[in-house]
């Protein structure tokens, strides 16, 4: 397997393969990485927190970003920019987010959080993208 270039030759010069949008800060870049069998799946998810967007983390249809796995809520957890800080708040979910965690944690760019939802763990950390101030990050 080869993978797909970046970008293309074409008579009007370089352009990329896929063209991207511009996402309004503050967003959130999830990498998605699943193993089943002997295959991996990847993928990434981008997600602007503009204009108090919440981030839905669940296996329902309503959420934002779906996660496959039965010990997860439909509704598990919210992300929100809030006060110049991504917050991450467990939405009353079975099982909870955290072991230790039952109520609202911001999330700095100084430290890596590791989030355990039923038997899935996301890793969450706080980027500052090339030329933002620090309440315009990236995650």
């Amino acid at each position: 397997k080869t993978p797909y270039p970046a970008y293309i030759n074409l008579d009007e010069g370089r352009v990329p393969l896929v063209q991207v949008p511009n996402t309004e800060p503050p967003f959130i870049v999830l990498e998605n990485s699943v193993r089943e069998s002997q295959s991996a799946h990847r993928g990434l998810h981008v997600i602007s927190l503009a204009e108090n967007k919440q981030l839905r983390l669940g296996r329902g249809h309503e959420s934002d970003v779906r996660i496959a796995d039965v010990s997860i809520s439909r509704c598990h957890a919210i992300v929100r920019f809030q006060r110049g800080a991504f917050v991450l708040e467990d939405n009353n979910s079975k099982f909870g987010t955290l072991v230790a965690m039952r109520k609202t944690r911001p999330i700095d760019s100084q430290t890596t959080l590791a989030v355990q939802c039923g038997r899935t763990v996301l890793k969450l950390t706080q980027q500052p993208t090339e030329g933002a101030t620090e309440t315009q990050a990236a995650s």
